[in-house]
């Protein structure tokens, strides 16, 4: 990795992840991070990357919730609102029992 730098930095979904690694290994073989990579997301990415991208789209839409905020739904899809409080614990906003009631409903949409 010497002599290489970052060119660009966005957040994925563990969906998006597996497919980009999927594809590096069709090139060619990978390397020890990547394969490790790669072997946790076919283990945790529970949802393929189109209806992640569906579910993370339609979360965004919601008020208060960023895309960072819509990929970790995406990825973890929690199942209740306990899952949900966890998860925006450290947030400077606390979501209304209405707004949770809406994020379980689109998620539970997407869990198969």
């Amino acid at each position: 990795m010497i002599g290489k730098r970052v060119l660009s930095q966005e957040a994925v979904s563990l969906a998006e992840v597996k497919e980009i690694t999927e594809a590096r290994q069709k090139e060619g073989e990978l390397t020890y991070e990547q394969t490790l990579t790669l072997d946790y997301c076919k283990k945790f990415a529970r949802i393929d990357k189109k209806k992640a991208e569906e579910l993370i789209a339609e979360v965004e839409g919601l008020d208060k919730l960023s895309r960072k905020h819509a990929i970790s739904l995406a990825d973890l899809l929690p199942s209740n609102a306990d899952e949900i409080k966890l998860l925006f614990s450290k947030e400077h906003f606390v979501l209304s029992d209405e707004e949770i009631s809406k994020i379980l409903d689109i998620v539970g949409k997407y869990r198969g």
